[in-house]
């Protein structure tokens, strides 16, 4: 898999991209070009037909950008904050095409199965994302079976974009 740097980027924002890389897949990322209002270094992949981007802002100020975006791609935002799953807990913006218009799923968490696979999970049963080779797909099934199960999983997530942003920040 490539690895995409980007000036403009905090190592955390490179860290959690390249996390999201990994489970992708994947060899055709494209920055995105132009005024998209998303953050700088948002990537396009043309293979999965999704728009990925990370920020160190915590709140919610990109949802019409991300709504925008969902016109013609998937669109993925994380917002990890500077101290991504120790002081500042890492958030994800989905939002997905549809017929019926785009479909805004905020503040998802990381979920690493036992399986290995990543998922996306609210913080209460609703729509349930898979992210893979395939792309993004969308399970009313929960990744989990019980509540304990989906504590490890969001625990396992939360220690390995720890380890991943560490490793960008000290290149150990």
């Amino acid at each position: 898999m490539p690895r995409i740097l980007y000036d403009p980027l905090p190592s955390t924002s490179i860290a959690i991209l390249d996390y999201l890389l990994a489970a992708l897949g994947g060899e055709t990322y494209y920055p995105l070009g132009g005024n998209t209002g998303l953050p700088a270094g948002a990537l396009e992949s043309l293979d999965h037909n999704v728009v990925l981007a990370a920020t160190p802002i915590n709140v919610r100020v990109f949802d019409q950008a991300l709504l925008r975006s969902a016109a013609h791609r998937d669109t993925v935002l994380v917002r990890h904050g500077f101290h991504p799953e120790t002081l500042d807990p890492v958030r994800v913006d989905v939002v997905l095409r549809s017929t019926t218009g785009p479909i805004l799923m905020p503040d998802l968490a990381f979920f690493r199965d036992t399986g290995g696979q990543l998922h996306l999970v609210p913080q209460h049963d609703r729509l349930f994302l898979t992210v893979g080779p395939d792309g993004i797909w969308v399970s009313l099934v929960a990744p989990f079976n019980h509540w304990t199960d989906r504590s490890v999983g969001l625990e396992k997530a939360a220690a390995e974009i720890i380890r991943a942003c560490a490793h960008a920040r000290t290149g150990m």
